[in-house]
């Protein structure tokens, strides 16, 4: 969007010309998504501790699940619709890359702006099935193809992921 305010003339070809005429209105409507994000993400973070604490929930793993559940959904729909688009390894790269990002520079950010103590017991559930499904995903990847067998290997890791949070066998020793 800055490149194109930059330009001084554009062309008017089809709706190209068009489209720079609302550059306004779709950097008001960035500008309005953003502070929308950020507004709903005070609102998931307060109703999760209010969740946690109500339920008797550890908060690790509301985050783990509900907050990362809900901040997943904008990744799920982008490959979604990149999938159905036929770019399945824009699906894949968004899907991985939002991933990466969370732990190395949402995490790093996070912690520079409020250091804390990490009780490593609260995370060695979600340390095993990150290990496992990363695991899981290079041997699917190694063959170049993924299916709907993958998926519901994925899907399956997923429901026992929750089932074993959410109060039932620990994998811890």
């Amino acid at each position: 969007m800055i490149q194109l305010s930059r330009v001084k003339r554009l062309k008017d070809q089809g709706t190209f010309g068009e489209e720079r005429k609302r550059l306004r209105h779709y950097v008001s409507l960035a500008l309005v998504g953003a502070a929308v994000v950020v507004a709903s993400a005070f609102f998931i973070v307060d109703s999760a501790s209010f969740i946690a604490a109500s339920a008797s929930v550890p908060p690790i793993v509301i985050g783990a699940t509900i907050v990362a559940f809900g901040t997943g959904i904008p990744e799920l729909t982008t490959s979604i619709s990149s999938a159905r688009k036929g770019h399945f390894n824009l699906a894949l790269g968004n899907i991985v890359g939002s991933c990466f990002i969370n732990i190395t520079f949402i995490l790093g950010v996070a912690l520079l702006v409020s250091p804390l103590t990490v009780h490593i017991r609260a995370f060695s559930n979600i340390a095993i099935f990150s290990l496992i499904t990363n695991l899981f995903l290079w041997y699917f990847l190694a063959d170049e193809r993924m299916s709907w067998r993958e998926s519901i290997v994925l899907l399956v890791l997923y429901i026992v992921f929750l089932i074993v949070s959410f109060g039932g066998p620990s994998l811890q020793g």
